[in-house]
């Protein structure tokens, strides 16, 4: 049989599949708020041709146009396509976050994702890994991480409401029952109202801090002390690509922009001495 050449038709159904895994790429919005954006499998078949479909969750994309999510890489998503193939090629998202068949560590990756064999989906299931370039992870297909309407404040009650829209559940609100044509419309409302809120708290803290410090009770926080040994190996080791940019936030427990400040400062004093 002679093989598909175009790397958006789908494989014949002619062809046995001998394998299916699918998982759900979900945009972090915070650490606990997820939207599933789309979901995402990877067929192999008997002879050994396989594919990656793409399958947009529109209800969830639409309602987040008032965030800078990025979009899924490597797909466009202005076609409204029902299912996005790529077939016998690995989709830029897949390739530009997971390690390739080549890489030097590559048997400290698997080890990390407790694969025995590389397959590269599975890969970004089992490790929660963050591309730098956006806030995308793949999770389990089905995943689930809402809890419960929270009742501390407005807020946090508006994020609860995010966490359950973005979990694609049926929409429950207040003892108000919506449909889900509705929910793109629901998640624009309350990232407005989320974000509206968070700022007037930022606002009233701010005010906050800055009349404690007329008063001379605040002073900031303290920097987190890293020291230049430790801080020049997680450099070298993330430059080299034997650790992840999550494992070097979690060694220095700085932040992401933190971290990048201090690897320049570090340049900076090398280059000086040098």
């Amino acid at each position: 049989m002679k093989r598909n050449t175009d790397i958006t038709t789908p494989i014949s159904s002619d062809v046995k599949r001998i394998y299916s895994l699918s998982g759900e790429i979900c945009f972090a919005y915070t650490k606990t708020t997820l939207f599933k954006v789309a979901k995402i499998t990877y067929d192999l078949f008997e002879d050994e041709s396989y594919q990656y479909i793409f399958e947009p969750y529109y209800d969830v994309v639409d309602g987040l146009v008032l965030v800078d999510w990025g979009g899924i890489p490597g797909i466009n998503l202005d076609l409204r396509r029902e299912r996005y193939y790529r077939v016998g090629v690995i989709p830029t998202f897949i390739s530009e976050r997971t390690p390739s068949p080549s890489r030097v560590n590559l048997k400290e990756e698997l080890e990390r994702a407790n694969l025995d064999y590389l397959n590269r989906l599975q890969w970004l299931i089992n490790t929660d890994t963050v591309y730098t370039g956006d806030k995308l992870i793949v999770q389990q297909d089905g995943f689930n991480n809402f809890t419960g309407f929270s009742t501390k404040s407005a807020q946090w009650h508006a994020l609860s409401v995010l966490q359950l829209l973005g979990m694609r559940l049926p929409i429950d609100i207040d003892g108000i029952h919506f449909s889900d044509q509705e929910r793109s419309t629901l998640i624009k409302a309350y990232l407005i109202e989320y974000e509206f809120l968070a700022t007037k708290r930022r606002q009233r803290q701010n005010i906050g801090q800055l009349e404690a410090k007329e008063r001379g009770v605040y002073t900031g926080r303290k920097p987190i002390e890293v020291s230049l040994p430790l801080l020049d190996e997680v450099r070298q080791k993330l430059k080299a690509g034997r650790i992840t940019l999550k494992d070097a936030l979690a060694i220095t427990k700085l932040s992401k922009a933190t971290l990048y400040r201090r690897f320049k400062q570090l340049e900076e004093s090398q280059n000086r001495e040098g």
